[in-house]
């Protein structure tokens, strides 16, 4: 007990963000980096930014901000798992009650507003976004900070750059925000949203946010790293959604030649099998005149083909489109 008591008497006077910034360092840069993934960009720079400020961590000082960080683990569950009164006696007894009453107070908020907008976790971002772009930012600020990470990215991205950009900015600088306020807006959202929630359907989240990081340019592939890190599947998902067939037709003729110089004349001929006049000219008038009699030849030779496989030969077309893209050798933007 008195050791526990010394302990948080080195910590006495050091922010919360230089107890996790520490934290961090001692945690080592695999690990660090596997959190980073699942946490907001503005609070992941402030993080960095502190780690910076960091010379050196001494033996006391690291033992103490381990065992903060276990006892704050430990007091949530309990929390969570509704062990409020044993929660309550372990802070009492470990950092006296004034700074334990503050504790209690700001995972008591934490709770009660992680529960206020879990209705939100069903609802496809694009129509979440059309339902509170009106709203002020510092109203979307308090929904979206309290969701779900990778989440609340989905929704930012599908509103207007302009509300985007001051959405950030008050994500970045908001305070702990009243229970009373966070459940008053949750109220008012969840009347809104009731006849969305009624008729809710699938209408192919994995498109929607595929379509919005085509858009993105070099941006995208940060989030998608982002994503793969969180989810590999999913992050494939979009990946194979963001470029799909008809937009490399619809390439500058002198980038579908580069794609083609680095794809199978068979897989190219298996690719363009049942495909229209039209997308047929595109690809052999980017062909060369020995490259095009190769493509005929193969193409001629083809009889029924499963439609299983053309999807296959037009995923290799897409990866390596897809790689010439993330290369910079080809422009991702297409003819509308």
């Amino acid at each position: 007990m008195a050791e526990k008591e010394n302990l948080h008497e080195l910590l006495k006077g050091m922010s919360m963000m230089d107890k996790i910034a520490r934290f961090f360092v001692l945690i080592g840069e695999e690990s660090t980096v596997k959190i980073f993934q699942y946490l907001p960009n503005n609070l992941v720079e402030e993080i960095s930014t502190a780690i910076t400020q960091i010379s050196s961590i001494n033996k006391e000082e690291s033992l103490a901000i381990l065992e903060e960080f276990n006892l704050y683990v430990r007091t949530k569950s309990f929390i969570t798992s509704g062990g409020y009164d044993f929660a309550k006696d372990i802070l009492y007894k470990s950092l006296g009650k004034s700074e334990a009453d503050a504790v209690l107070a700001k995972l008591s908020r934490l709770k009660l507003a992680a529960q206020s907008f879990t209705y939100l976790d069903g609802i496809n971002p694009k129509q979440l976004s059309d339902f509170i772009r009106d709203e002020s930012p510092h109203t979307i600020a308090v929904i979206l900070s309290h969701m779900e990470p990778n989440k609340a990215a989905d929704v930012l991205m599908q509103l207007d750059e302009e509300i985007r950009v001051k959405v950030t900015m008050q994500m970045a600088t908001i305070k702990d925000v009243s229970p009373d306020v966070v459940r008053t807006i949750s109220v008012v959202l969840e009347k809104k949203l009731e006849s969305l929630l009624s008729s809710i359907v699938d209408v192919g989240g994995v498109k929607v946010v595929a379509d919005m990081l085509n858009r993105l340019g070099p941006k995208s592939q940060d989030i998608l790293k982002n994503i793969n890190g969180i989810d590999t599947t999913l992050a494939t998902q979009i990946k194979e959604n963001m470029f799909v067939f008809e937009d490399l037709l619809n390439l500058d003729s002198e980038y579908i030649m580069k794609i083609l110089q680095n794809v199978d004349a068979g897989e190219v001929a298996i690719a363009m099998k049942n495909a229209p006049e039209d997308d047929m000219a595109k690809i052999t008038g980017a062909m060369s005149q020995r490259a095009r009699d190769r493509f005929i030849e193969e193409f001629e030779m083809l009889n029924k083909v499963k439609i299983k496989d053309i999807e296959a030969a037009q995923r290799k077309m897409l990866e390596v489109a897809q790689k010439m893209i993330e290369d910079g050798v080809i422009d991702r933007e297409v003819d509308e």
